[in-house]
């Protein structure tokens, strides 16, 4: 258990399905103690917790759920999303678009959630350099890794009561949707060997 656990907050936490999600619910559980749980894939049926839920912070890690801006406004303290992207790659897919773009560096965007799509204040970016040879998997992988550090570090600050950090980053003007990743993965699916 966490010296710094707060349990007189509800929370709700929306993830995906993955190992890295789950991970990140059980710290939630060990700072805040009782955590309402969705796990979720694009393409499963909508869950409806969020739905009815009433407390104090909302965290999505991961996580490709749209919240209604009245379920955001039932977060008393925050609601905040944990991108796993930079500010350049709004929405999803930003492995394969940086990569199709010849990018460099990508990471993992910690935010306040907006009825806008990734448009809310940037809290903080944790960026790393892309491998040589790096494919849309691997760098997947990566970002989550780098996610949940991120993760850990602004939930840390807030058990602490400490104000969170505003970036000066901005968001990208593009956003970046599912169809313009079935686009791309077919079209490089087609190419010529």
């Amino acid at each position: 258990m966490c010296a710094t656990r707060t349990t007189t907050r509800k929370v709700l936490f929306i993830g995906d399905t993955s190992h890295w999600s789950r991970l990140a619910a059980a710290h939630l559980r060990d700072v805040f103690g009782h955590v309402s749980l969705v796990l979720w894939d694009h393409g499963d049926p909508p869950p409806r917790v969020h739905e009815t839920w009433h407390g104090d912070h909302i965290f999505c890690f991961k996580a490709d759920l749209l919240l209604k801006p009245e379920t955001l406004a039932r977060a008393a303290v925050s609601a905040l999303n944990f991108h796993p992207a930079t500010p350049q790659f709004r929405g999803v897919g930003g492995y394969d678009f940086v990569l199709r773009e010849g990018g460099t560096e990508f990471g993992a965007t910690s935010h306040h959630i907006v009825p806008r799509i990734d448009a809310g204040p940037i809290v903080k970016v944790n960026r790393f350099p892309i491998a040589p040879g790096e494919t849309a998997a691997s760098l997947s992988a990566r970002t989550a890794a780098h996610c949940l550090v991120l993760f850990y570090e602004v939930i840390g600050m807030i058990a602490q009561g400490r104000e969170l950090p505003a970036s000066e980053e901005q968001w990208g003007e593009r956003l970046y949707t599912r169809a313009m990743l079935h686009k791309l993965r077919t079209t490089i699916r087609r190419r010529p060997s």
